[in-house]
């Protein structure tokens, strides 16, 4: 079942591309999301294929001087209503918190094993 994915762009961007990996989307108003030059709040609407329930959005994008390469997994990214941004922020920032809770988390483990094994 697909996941309807809006894509807000937070900036302009120039030869912007969004993909799967293998092809470009096409948005539900029958743009190819390829090669395109893009204004600061543009938002596009795509139907993103999910196999074992995830998918992928890559956003390619030069902003005048930098190529820039966005990777999104798909529903993870999203928020509530289905939306991911360009540039990509807040996911970045939640995906590094989760990474780093279940580091934390592993550390408890290893801690309270110690523990358990140390006599008393």
């Amino acid at each position: 079942m697909p996941c309807i994915v809006k894509i807000n762009f937070k900036k302009a961007y120039t030869a912007v591309t969004v993909t799967n990996g293998h092809n470009p989307y096409v948005d539900k108003n029958n743009v190819t999301l390829e090669n395109l030059n893009v204004l600061a709040n543009a938002t596009y609407e795509i139907s993103v294929a999910l196999i074992n329930g995830v998918g992928a959005v890559i956003t390619y994008a030069t902003d005048g001087a930098d190529n820039l390469r966005f990777t999104y997994t798909i529903p993870d990214d999203c928020d509530g209503n289905g939306n991911i941004n360009v540039p990509k922020t807040a996911a970045v920032s939640q995906a590094a918190s989760q990474a780093d809770f279940e580091k934390l988390a592993q550390e408890v483990e290893a801690l309270k094993e110690r523990f358990a094994a140390s006599p008393r």
